[in-house]
């Protein structure tokens, strides 16, 4: 294989039924900038180099979120031997997307904390995700009355990170939630979507309708459960 072929990197450790597929590193830096007496750039330093890494998973099996959580720390290794530097990165958001006719993917994304942190509040999730490609409801937040052909599922927390000259010294995270976004046609005109009794969401984009040209009412609504968390021992 040519070696720069591309190779995933998996950023959050083995999950299974999840295969990755894809990554990004995120990488951004900060540059200070002093001016001379006519504004012109006289010198410039880059600093505070950090990484916001994600990667997109192929679903290849039965994945159980639980095994995911939110404001987890996680260490990634840049480079080997003597030179290799290890990052500490905490797991902020998961998205889910799922479709009738369509493979479900999922993509998870995080941000670059300080050299010891430690995990201090975690969010955790619950629901099944299977590799069918159809629309699924994976966190149980609707019940309809026709049938769902697209639901996104965006579980995510605020991220708090502390740096002093661009590097970060202190985190922690907060205001846990989760979104879940659905669409369902409907054949009948007398569908809805409401929020599941027992799953702990509330609608809080009201169902819109769509009524295209020569073709099926679509509906589509919003659901937001927000997670509480649980603090480190």
């Amino acid at each position: 294989m040519n070696a720069g072929f591309s190779a995933p990197v998996n950023y959050w450790g083995a999950i299974d039924g999840l295969t990755p597929k894809s990554s990004n590193d995120g990488k951004t830096s900060s540059v200070a900038e002093a001016p001379n007496e006519y504004g012109d750039t006289a010198a410039h330093d880059v600093y505070g180099e950090v990484l916001a890494p994600s990667t997109e998973y192929a679903v290849t099996g039965e994945v159980d979120l639980a095994g995911i959580v939110l404001g987890s720390i996680h260490s990634y290794t840049i480079g080997s031997g003597a030179s290799a530097i290890t990052k500490k990165i905490m797991l902020t958001t998961v998205a889910i997307t799922t479709q009738a006719n369509n493979p479900p993917t999922v993509t998870i994304s995080g941000v670059e904390v300080e050299s010891g942190a430690t995990a201090k509040r975690t969010y955790a999730l619950t629901g099944t995700l299977t590799p069918r490609s159809k629309a699924q409801d994976v966190c149980g937040a609707f019940t309809a009355s026709a049938n769902f052909t697209q639901i996104n599922t965006n579980a995510a927390v605020d991220p708090h990170v502390q740096t002093v000259g661009g590097v970060p010294v202190a985190s922690d995270a907060s205001h846990g939630r989760i979104e879940v976004q659905a669409t369902m046609t409907d054949p009948t005109g007398n569908g809805a979507i409401t929020a599941a009794s027992a799953g702990g969401f509330t609608v809080t984009a009201s169902p819109a309708e769509t009524d295209p040209d020569a073709n099926y009412i679509t509906r589509a609504a919003t659901a937001t459960k927000y997670l509480i968390g649980t603090e480190a021992a």
